[in-house]
């Protein structure tokens, strides 16, 4: 399982799991209260992940998922004040959005598996690249900020 650490994209994970929700989609029609989540999801969705890519790009890191070692900046202003993950944060509001839309119970073994995913081959890869590369900065940092929010 080591082999796939930082191998898959998290987008294509992201996608792969909408289509899987999708396929278990149920019938509910949506309420009041669902659109009114979706739409939150989807703006917080987007302020995470857009606020994350300009901040790398302001700082001048790579925004690549699976070249976390060509990392040369520390970034922790702006939306990595609340999460150390905005991206995947942002892709799990977009995920859950979606889950709102489709309804049903299954649809929301997709989110699920996108935590599970990232957790296990994207994020615990890269936080051992960074605490070697930044390390007690690093330390720092992940006692201030929670790893999904």
């Amino acid at each position: 399982m080591v082999n796939l650490e930082l191998r898959v994209p998290p987008p294509l994970i992201f996608m792969l799991c909408a289509g899987s929700m999708w396929w278990l989609r149920g019938t509910g029609e949506l309420g009041g209260w669902a659109i009114v989540l979706l739409a939150v999801l989807i703006l917080v969705g987007a302020i995470m992940g857009f606020g994350a890519l300009l901040r790398f790009r302001r700082h001048q890191t790579t925004v690549s998922p699976t070249r976390p070692h060509h990392t040369r900046h520390l970034v922790t202003g702006g939306v990595y004040r609340v999460s150390r993950n905005p991206m995947y944060l942002g892709l799990l509001c977009w995920l859950a959005a979606w889950g709102c839309y489709l309804g049903g119970v299954w649809v929301w073994a997709g989110p699920i598996v996108l935590v599970a995913w990232l957790t296990r081959f994207q994020i615990l890869p890269e936080e051992r690249l960074l605490r070697a590369r930044f390390g007690e900065e690093y330390a720092r940092y992940c006692q201030q900020v929670r790893r999904w929010c």
